[in-house]
């Protein structure tokens, strides 16, 4: 019955950090929000006794992908007064719209669907270190192939920035 608890908390928790990012008026808190709102989901996961897709939800997109969005961030330019763009105009009630779509949709399926009950405690699944060796036995090449394109788009990134720099 706790864990029940402990999931609706964490699922509010979840929906109020996740409107913060949408709503927040700096880039940085909506950053601090995204971080919060990716840990809360790890914690979900770690409810649901999960614990590489945790372990992969806190590194992964808690830590690298938070950091890669705060450099992005960082290297694009504000407006030419120095101040943020305006990001809504005539769409606005357009994207509302959607979002509202979206959103109904969602819930309707949501509740349409029929969730399996409780396991009993007995969950089929794979090791850990069964997907460990599968990673890096099978999948180590495509591993290192990606970090080093990420690593030069990186650069590139950088070197783009330090040229507009000079102009």
């Amino acid at each position: 019955m706790t864990t029940e608890v402990l999931w609706w908390m964490f699922a509010i928790a979840i929906v109020a950090v996740s409107a913060g990012v949408v709503f927040s008026r700096t880039v940085i808190h909506s950053a601090i929000f995204l971080i919060l709102s990716l840990a809360g989901v790890g914690a979900m996961y770690l409810f649901l006794t999960v614990s590489f897709i945790a372990l992969v939800q806190f590194l992964i997109y808690g830590g690298a992908v938070t950091v890669l969005i705060l450099l992005a961030l960082m290297l694009t330019r504000m407006g030419v007064a120095g101040k943020p763009e305006p990001t809504t105009g005539v769409q606005a009630p357009f994207g509302a719209l959607v979002a509202l779509g979206l959103m109904f949709t969602l819930i309707g399926v949501a509740v349409s669907t029929a969730w399996p009950g409780d396991l009993g405690g007995s969950l089929p699944g794979v090791t850990i270190e069964t997907i460990g060796n599968e990673m890096f036995n099978n999948y180590g090449a495509p591993f290192i192939i990606t970090a080093a394109l990420l690593l030069v788009a990186f650069i590139g990134a950088i070197v783009i920035a330090r040229q507009e720099d000079g102009d």
